[in-house]
């Protein structure tokens, strides 16, 4: 496990949608790693949703705006960092989070682990996605066909 030096506090948000060669790139930067064995990687998407979740229908998402307390957002992530690297052995975690107008079809948040071995990875990135929508302040105002809007809750 890292948990040899406290990890500094990160800046993980983007301005506008998260380029698929920012991931590509954050993969190949990890070649020349021969300790790792397993990479896991969420991808968080804008969906062009129509559901209210209350079985009603509305006008389908053309975008959604985010916005954060940034500044908050980023010390409450390195806990979270934290504690990921308590549980797991993993050798690198990486979080981003868009910021700004992301359009349905674009990538608003990707969260990336390496570890000698799969399992590790994969269940620090599902704890890592899951506690970032849980505690950061992250809002998502859901831009609709018509031009109106609606605040995305998480469930």
């Amino acid at each position: 496990m890292s948990t040899d030096k406290p990890h500094k506090k990160r800046d993980i948000f983007i301005d506008g949608p998260i380029d698929p060669a920012f991931i590509a790139e954050s993969i190949a930067k990890h070649a020349t790693r021969t300790d790792i064995g397993g990479h896991e990687i969420f991808l968080g998407q804008v969906r062009a949703d129509t559901g209210r979740g209350d079985g009603s229908i509305a006008l389908a998402v053309a975008a959604i705006e985010y916005t954060a307390y940034r500044d908050m957002a980023n010390e409450q992530m390195t806990p979270i960092r934290e504690e990921a690297f308590a549980r797991w052995p993993i050798t690198c975690l990486h979080v981003y989070h868009s910021q700004g107008i992301i359009k349905a079809g674009e990538l608003c948040f990707f969260v990336f682990a390496s570890a000698a071995h799969r399992r590790e990875a994969r269940e620090a990135v599902a704890y890592v996605t899951d506690e970032v929508k849980k505690r950061l302040p992250i809002f998502g105002k859901e831009i609709v066909a018509d031009g109106g809007h609606r605040w995305k809750s998480n469930s």
